[in-house]
């Protein structure tokens, strides 16, 4: 009960205009964020065709998003795959005006590149993950940018 013997208009206060407060440092520690969709397309595009960066670059184009220059990022899958060569194979095997099932895909590059099913079936899923070929509302194949029937 010592609290409430106190007497508290006699205690000395601090008027509010004279309080200093600090404000408490804060730390902004970097975020490792994960490539948005937009990042990985656009480093799909240069791996293509690396002029592409030199074009953004040179016209200064920024996201529509967050109006800041896109970041290009780097996979493994990137680094180890030629997308050019997946790129020419692609345009063989498949049509511009044409769509294809995943077997037919497979079996195109099969014949074509004169390996097994299950090498196939891997050049297959490379072709997809580098954006040579895309799939299509009825899970149909066809080449990146080209317009199927």
């Amino acid at each position: 009960m010592d609290l409430l013997s106190v007497d508290i208009a006699k205690v000395k206060r601090l008027p509010l205009l004279e309080a200093k407060v600090t404000a408490p440092e804060i730390k902004v520690e970097p975020i490792d964020r994960p490539n948005t969709e937009e990042e990985r397309a656009y480093s799909r595009l240069i791996a293509i065709n690396p002029l592409i960066e030199d074009l953004v670059k040179g016209l200064d184009l920024v996201s529509s998003r967050t109006g800041e220059r896109i970041k290009k990022t780097e996979t493994k899958d990137q680094r180890k795959v030629n997308i050019p060569q997946l790129l020419s194979i692609a345009k063989k095997i498949i049509d511009k005006e044409n769509n294809y099932t995943k077997e037919e895909v497979i079996y195109k590059l099969k014949d074509e590149a004169k390996v097994n099913h299950e090498r196939a079936e891997r050049g297959f899923n490379l072709m997809v993950e580098a954006g040579v070929i895309e799939a299509t509302p009825g899970g149909r194949y066809c080449l990146t940018g080209s317009t199927p029937f």
